[in-house]
């Protein structure tokens, strides 16, 4: 399996967990008389999450590497580890905490991005 990748950025070690969700947008209304009712409005967003660990001497350095990524602007592909290629943003980073002598723990979260041409 090839590595989780973002833009110029592939993990060292893939995550230990990634959740893909694919979402459908539905509404609900509620009519007097009838109850409720649902509309399906189309296809969401997909949503990436993780969580891993960075190890080595250099795990601090790894870390705010992919902070560094996740602060940039703009969207990018996100492919690899199983994930279906996509335009994404990398919307959310979390140091969870140390997991041991040169460990860092991380979650993270990417949310597609639809361009025009899909």
């Amino acid at each position: 399996m090839t590595n989780l990748r973002f833009k110029d950025y592939t993990f060292r070690h893939n995550p230990r967990k990634i959740v893909v969700r694919y979402l459908k947008e539905t509404a609900q209304s509620r009519c007097y008389g009838f109850g409720a009712s649902l509309q399906e409005l189309g296809s969401g967003l997909t949503i990436v999450e993780g969580e891993g660990e960075l190890f080595g001497s250099d795990a601090l350095e790894q870390f705010l590497s992919l902070k560094k990524m996740m602060e940039q602007q703009g969207s990018g592909i996100l492919s690899g580890a199983g994930v279906e290629a996509m335009y994404a943003v990398f919307d959310s980073l979390q140091m969870v905490g140390k997991g041991g002598d040169n460990t860092i723990s991380y979650t993270f979260r990417f949310i597609q991005e639809r361009k025009r041409e899909e």
